[in-house]
Order: structure tokens, then sequence, then C-alpha cells
């Protein structure tokens, strides 16, 4: 008899190999590989042991209470429908804007990975109860109209026209 690819999920699943398994190697690997990139044990083989033993223990230590694979277990499948949200945004720009006349859409993009990531975000950390004290209905509003602030600063900077420049964020290629 055939296995589906719903009971070898279903098994791993049983074996602990997404929730304990695979939280471990992802942060053994980003703990490691930021270890190795500063060098703060030395050059990269000198150090090379130690930042595994650092790794490991860090690895472990997370996994002690069952916060991180929860966490995960929360983020990664909101982080899949984020990914998705944003391959349609690209189809669907890629679809109307001509990249090769046009410039520009790598800000639309960029907007509409920055609202998406937020929305993940937040999304999952009210999963949690201190996303849902106090602090966020006292200031809400405030937290609102800041950012609302800082991107209108940040609207006015970057459409201030300068020499040589054109202030429209979509200009013609020249040539094209």
């Amino acid at each position: 008899m055939a296995i589906t690819i719903t009971e070898i999920l279903q098994q791993w699943a049983d074996y602990g190999i997404f929730y304990y398994v695979l939280p471990f190697l992802l942060i053994f690997a980003l703990v490691f590989a930021i270890l190795q990139k500063i060098k703060i044990m030395g050059s990269e083989q000198e150090g090379r042991g130690i930042n595994a033993v650092i790794a490991l223990a860090v690895s472990l230590l997370s996994l002690q209470f069952d916060y991180v694979p929860l966490f995960f277990s929360v983020i990664f499948p909101k982080l899949g429908m984020g990914l998705a949200v944003l391959l349609v945004a690209l189809i669907l720009l890629g679809l109307f804007v001509d990249y090769n006349r046009y410039r520009g859409q790598m800000y639309i993009f960029l907007g509409i990975g920055g609202v998406t990531a937020g929305i993940v975000i937040l999304s999952t950390l009210s999963d949690y109860s201190w996303w849902t004290g106090s602090f966020w209905h006292e200031n809400l509003s405030a937290i609102v109209a800041g950012a609302i602030i800082i991107g209108f600063v940040a609207i006015v900077i970057n459409s201030a026209k300068t020499p040589g420049h054109e202030g429209s964020m979509f200009k013609l290629i020249p040539g094209k």
C-alpha cells in the first residue's frame, strides 16, 4: 500500500521534526552564521568550534520552554500567506507597469512588502497576551499619528527637486 505525503508529514509531526528539529536547525544556522560573520572569537577557522558550541547552546536553550516552537508554528504559516500576497502583487505589477520604460516600481513593491510584513508580524503578535494589553489601547492614536508624520516627512524629503533630477517617482528612462 502506498503511503501518502499527508501520512509522512503527520509522522514527522508526531516525531517532533516540525516542533523541535526544524526550529533548532534554523536557530543554530542563524546564530552560527552571525558569529562566523562578525568573527568575535577570532578568524573563521580559529573560532569555528567555539561558535558552533555557542550556537548549539543558544539553539537548545531557546527550545527549553516551548516559546520558540509555538511562535514558529504561528508565524511561518502567516509568512507563507504574506509571500503569496507579495507574489500576486509582483505579478499584477508586472502586468500593468512597463519595467523597461518607467522607474519607481521598486517603491510600490517595497510599500506592498512593508505593509504585508507589518500585517504578518502584528497578526502573529496578536496571538500573545502582551499584545492585547492596555499599552496599545492607550497609545494607538499616538503611534498612528507618529507613523503618519514620519511617512509625510519621508515623502517631502524624497520628493524635493534636486538639480538634474525630476521630482516624479515614475520617470521615463531616457532613450526608451
